[in-house]
């Protein structure tokens, strides 16, 4: 029986000690290691099929933020752990530029480190290393799967959202999946803005109109809500066509006041003026329409200045198990509620996966939420018995001890 080979990593940072000290390390875990200390080394080694980057923020003449989107160019999806002295709100920034990049951040380590907390980190970073192997498989490259892509297959899952001063599901967002014949469930975040940038956005926006319309009139659970969201995109927002055939498709179901179009804030809206026209035509129609991840796009309010919004959905990034402990995203999340409820938006928080952090969104007055808490997306016929759980868990929370 053959061995599986050892997963290769690059060591990069401007101290050769320290490219030494974590390649000892590392080569005891089972890594073939490769170092880059100099500029000319992390020009010429990076982005060459290693299977983890250990990157330091600071290179001397060059910082680890410009390295990580060179390695993005190089190596889309590139597992990267950032290693570094600055502060733990600075490692937190890059790290979320790295995601932003597309990179798969698989952990952080803040210098001086212990030699027990660098083999803890190089062993969970080899079975992530391992795992196509482990699974007697290799990940195929997204332009592959996406050959295979024929928006018809695409199928619908509702997430429910909870009033939070009752807890009662009073709406859904309708959130589209793929499930390839061979590899199995692909992500959105990399299915659709390939779709969007193949310009079919249009084709992916009808298919999910029709799906979401034909489910809502054919499951009581889904008929029966005040509100069902769908996304749309901003090409979409630019197309002078998008509000008839939303109400043509929609109406049919459910009034467009009964229905809810979200846009994700971190889409660029390339024309403006375009955009402004087709919201607003649309909420001349009684749609609701929502910003989406608040929080993480730009321009944020000069949107909500300019755009009738009618709801604010707080970014999941602000509403984890972790926010609870950090004062400056519950700042960060306190001051959106206050600033949407004083512009008449209602809020939602994205997200919410354990039971402190509800309670702490209902404190701060926050209208409704949605997460793993209440429930993962489930297909339609699964909604109803997904709701008949939840409120069950609900009612039993609110029984006095």
């Amino acid at each position: 029986m053959g061995t599986s080979p050892r997963p290769r990593l690059l060591v990069v940072d401007d101290e050769p000690s320290i490219c030494e000290l974590i390649g000892d390390v590392a080569t005891v875990v089972g890594f073939d290691v490769e170092t880059a200390s100099t500029a000319n080394e992390i020009d010429t080694r990076l982005g060459n099929g290693h299977d983890v980057v250990f990157l330091d923020l600071h290179l001397g003449g060059r910082d680890g933020i410009s390295v990580m989107k060179t390695l993005a160019a190089r190596s889309p999806g590139a597992r990267v752990v950032l290693v570094s002295g600055a502060s733990d709100r600075i490692i937190a920034s890059a790290d979320r530029v790295g995601e932003m990049y597309g990179l798969e951040v698989l952990g952080t380590c803040q210098k001086p480190f212990s030699l027990k907390q660098m083999r803890s980190l190089l062993e969970d970073c080899r079975v992530s290393a391992m795992e196509p192997q482990l699974a007697g498989q290799t990940r195929p490259s997204l332009r592959d799967l996406m050959s295979d892509l024929v928006v018809a297959d695409l199928t619908m899952a509702y997430q429910p959202v909870v009033r939070l001063s009752d807890g009662a599901v009073v709406g859904a967002e309708a959130l589209v999946r793929w499930s390839h014949p061979e590899f199995g469930s692909v992500s959105p975040a990399d299915f659709v803005p390939h779709l969007e940038r193949m310009g079919r956005s249009r084709e992916l926006l009808t298919h999910v109109a029709s799906e979401v319309a034909r489910e809502r009139a054919e499951v009581a659970s889904l008929a029966a809500l005040d509100d069902l969201a769908i996304n749309v995109s901003a090409r979409d927002l630019s197309l002078s066509d998008t509000p008839d055939i939303l109400r043509e498709i929609l109406t049919e179901t459910a009034p467009a006041s009964n229905w809810t179009l979200e846009l994700t804030e971190s889409a660029a809206i390339g024309a403006a003026v375009s955009a402004l026209d087709v919201m607003t035509r649309l909420s001349l129609m009684y749609f609701s329409l929502a910003i989406d991840d608040f929080g993480t796009g730009s321009s944020t309010l000069e949107r909500l200045r300019w755009y009738p919004f009618t709801t604010l959905k707080i970014d999941q990034s602000f509403i984890t198990a972790n926010s609870i402990q950090s004062a400056d995203d519950w700042i960060i999340v306190e001051s959106a509620v206050d600033m949407g409820h004083r512009l008449g938006l209602a809020i939602t928080a994205e997200g919410v996966e354990d039971a402190p952090v509800l309670a702490r969104l209902k404190e701060l007055g926050c209208d409704r939420a949605q997460g793993y808490l209440v429930s993962r997306p489930v297909p339609a016929e699964k909604f109803a018995a997904t709701c008949d759980e939840w409120a069950s868990r609900n009612s039993s929370a609110e029984q006095p001890v």
